[in-house]
């Protein structure tokens, strides 16, 4: 298959005969159109996707992954790999193609004397935390508790102990995979260096992960956290304090701030629900009796509409972010990264959603630096040294306003590249998002070429294609 080719094969075409052998094949479930559970198994986070399978492929162990890919490959459907659905672009589901669905590989195996927790793919980043939080322990994920484990890790893994632990793949110590050919490989910094450091980061390129292996750090199930937001009006001298407070922070110290509304969370006084604000959000795994004078400086930037700082689980903070981002709601989300948070990046965030066509709508800031691309192990991600992700999240719940917010979140990306950005965050890179050599050289910078290569020798037919996607290389 050529770099530039696509799959072009259809089920319609195949006898049902060789369809029913081939799901009593399977140990896990083989769900078609008309199967109970078919709505459930294409049901995705982005209300803006609806995408309609024409087979998805539950598996149970990699065993099933590798027949699913064999048949994909046999019948050239193209093919998409789901994971915990939260990806915004869509991209864990195919029209008319087949879908490898992970939701059932949910085992999370905590070995506390050793300090390590292996996770199934189709984990959310929830119910790992659980886990390890009984024991004390938690390893970096992004920041919401319903994203899955394999998706955000291979993207990075983004979360509130960025700066302390560093992102998800900076903890992660071996993968599982199944490759293009159907081999079930063992993936770690000792083993397949080369692959291990193509998969932190473009993992969606090379195979499906089942399993993952991470550090665990020593981590209070309660921390101190920051949850403030002030009114929009007072916004400018806000965020030059919040960039001066930022450059002197303990790597203990990962925040966020963001441009949006008052959420209608239940603590919430329903008076206060909706107001334009600043919101400064965080949490502190560092030495308790210093969190009041580190917290207390992002407390006292101006008259907060609501502080709901202090004493938090771990875990609510998590939850927070997925009470933000409801499921089910229509979301694009572009992102850069920065060297220097100049003036006109904070007047962007100040003013960028003003004219934003949903009062959901929103721009962030993630403070990155510390212990991110810290870890023993090379990442293909190029942006591990950058000080900034700057976020313009998209979120609508009429569909009659796609077209405009679509174009905003675009814009206002634009803009922020322009005045002095690059890269994206995988994560981040808009529901409409192309599969193109340009885009994935916009995420992958300087690591594409050796991707590319790589892609070559581990996926020479690019069946791995729905994603950010990198063309092999010979």
């Amino acid at each position: 298959m050529s770099e530039d080719s696509s799959p072009n094969g259809s089920i319609s075409e195949i006898p049902s005969a060789e369809v029913d052998t081939f799901g009593e094949r399977l140990d896990g479930d083989l769900i078609l159109p008309d199967h109970e559970a078919y709505e459930d198994a294409r049901d995705v986070w982005n209300g803006l996707v609806d995408k309609r399978p024409a087979v998805i492929v539950r598996v149970r162990h990699p065993e099933d992954v590798a027949a699913g890919l064999e048949f994909a490959a046999k019948h050239d459907l193209e093919l998409s790999i789901r994971g915990n659905a939260h990806h915004q672009a869509g991209s864990a589901l195919v029209e008319d193609g087949l879908v490898i669905d992970l939701a059932d590989l949910t085992a999370v195996d905590v070995d506390s004397d050793a300090r390590r927790v292996t996770v199934g793919a189709g984990a959310t980043a929830g119910a790992a935390l659980e886990r390890t939080l009984e024991h004390g322990l938690a390893f970096p994920t992004g920041s919401a508790s319903v994203v899955g484990i394999s998706g955000s890790t291979l993207a990075g893994g983004l979360g509130w102990m960025r700066r302390k632990h560093g992102a998800g793949f900076d903890a992660l110590r071996e993968v599982e995979l199944v490759t293009a050919d159907g081999t079930v490989r063992t993936v770690g910094p000792d083993g397949d260096p080369d692959l291990f450091w193509a998969i932190c980061g473009a993992g969606a390129n090379f195979g499906v992960v089942t399993e993952l292996t991470f550090e665990l750090y020593e981590t209070p199930p309660v921390v101190p956290a920051l949850g403030v937001f002030y009114p929009l009006d007072g916004a400018g001298a806000i965020l030059e304090d919040f960039r001066d407070l930022t450059a002197e922070a303990p790597d203990a110290l990962s925040t966020m701030l963001l441009n949006t509304h008052v959420p209608p969370l239940p603590d919430v006084p329903e008076d206060l629900q909706g107001k334009p604000s600043i919101a400064i959000m965080g949490a502190y795994l560092g030495d308790s009796d210093d969190a009041p004078q580190v917290l207390d400086s992002y407390r006292s930037l101006g008259d907060p509409i609501l502080d709901m700082s202090g004493e938090m689980p771990y875990m609510a903070l998590h939850e927070l972010g997925a009470e933000m981002f409801p499921d089910g709601h229509l979301y694009s989300q572009r992102s850069v990264f920065l060297d220097d948070l100049t003036d006109e990046h904070l007047e962007l965030v100040r003013t960028g959603a003003d004219d934003a066509p949903s009062p959901l709508d929103g721009i962030g800031l993630w403070p990155m630096g510390g212990a991110i691309g810290g870890s023993d192990h090379d990442t293909a991600a190029p942006w591990t040294d950058k000080e900034f992700l700057l976020v313009v999240e998209g979120q609508w719940v009429d569909p009659e306003t796609t077209d405009q917010n679509l174009e905003w979140v675009r814009r206002r990306e634009r803009e922020a590249r322009d005045i002095g950005g690059e890269y994206a965050y995988p994560g981040y890179v808009g529901y409409e998002k192309q599969n193109d050599e340009d885009w994935a050289k916009l995420v992958y910078g300087e690591s594409y070429d050796r991707l590319a290569e790589l892609k070559a020798t581990y996926d020479p037919d690019n069946r791995f294609r729905t994603n950010i996607n990198v063309g092999p290389r010979s």
